[in-house]
């Protein structure tokens, strides 16, 4: 037996806040966590809607219901099967999308890009393949790619400013298993926000960083 693959066209998503025209000055790409949809996880980011700000919510690839044959739909960035194809995927639609994005807003338009939960290893990867300049990166409730050099991210985006955002009760990551984390990406520049919440986008922390 074996096993081909060719490349055909298809439909990516994206939620949206904001209006985008060329007094734009901040896009902002927000991508959801393992199991959500872009048009409900976007509604955590309304508290930074603002006329020279514009927010995109690209939606995984990967669609399937949450409990059972019916019912809620989530969706995720990639999973273990056929990883390096999904991985190139979700990269080629970041970049297709933040280009198309960029030649509708100001000609001197910041990049600042989150990622949460399952979505922090999806920007992670993206960003060392793009030569865009990003602002801002912002690491939230989850943990930077298994393959992410680290050498490469700061070759190519020297100037970025970096976040690494926790909550104290995340279900997901205890205090002990965070500053665990802290060591073990101990030489990557960033700025630590740890909030009293779960695994969730705290709206105090999120206008916190968008002041800097």
């Amino acid at each position: 037996m074996q096993q081909h693959k060719i490349k055909v066209e298809r439909t990516a998503h994206y939620h949206s806040l904001g209006k985008l025209d060329f007094q734009t000055q901040e896009i902002w790409i927000v991508c959801h966590g393992y199991g959500q949809l872009a048009e409900f996880f976007i509604k955590k980011f309304k508290a930074l809607d603002a006329k020279h700000r514009y927010i995109v919510a690209p939606e995984g690839f990967n669609k399937f219901y949450l409990k059972g044959f019916n019912g809620r739909v989530g969706s995720s960035w990639m999973t273990k099967h056929q990883r390096k194809d999904e991985i190139t995927d979700y990269c080629n639609f970041l970049e297709i999308l933040t280009h198309k994005l960029l030649k509708q807003a100001a000609p001197n338009c910041q990049i600042k890009v989150l990622g949460f939960s399952q979505g922090t290893a999806t920007i992670s990867r993206w960003l060392l393949r793009t030569k865009l300049s990003i602002k801002c990166f912002i690491v939230w409730g989850g943990k930077l790619a298994n393959d992410f050099t680290l050498k490469d991210y700061q070759k190519l985006h020297p100037h970025t400013q970096n976040f690494v955002v926790f909550g104290h009760e995340d279900e997901f990551y205890n205090r002990e298993s965070i500053e665990k984390y802290k060591k073990e990406i101990i030489n990557f520049d960033a700025l630590w926000l740890i909030y009293s919440g779960g695994h969730t986008i705290d709206e105090k922390t999120l206008l916190k960083i968008s002041e800097y």
